[in-house]
């Protein structure tokens, strides 16, 4: 039958297979939360992008204060 070799890195190997049981995690993570149509991606991207610029904008106001 098949015999593993003793001089094998296993670190690397357990090493690769968490990395690839991560990677498939995350993606089926990603997948399951992030939306599947293109109008609500929009929508969600626009709803960041507001939050961002409202952010800034605070943070503009809070710097105009101090002068």
């Amino acid at each position: 039958m098949f015999s593993l070799p003793d001089t094998a890195p296993w670190w690397a190997i357990l090493a690769l297979a968490a990395l690839g049981i991560i990677v498939f995690g995350v993606r089926s993570f990603v997948r399951a939360v992030w939306p599947q149509t293109s109008a609500h991606r929009k929508e969600l991207l626009q709803e960041w992008q507001r939050q961002r610029e409202q952010e800034r904008a605070r943070q503009r106001k809070g710097i105009d204060n101090r002068e």
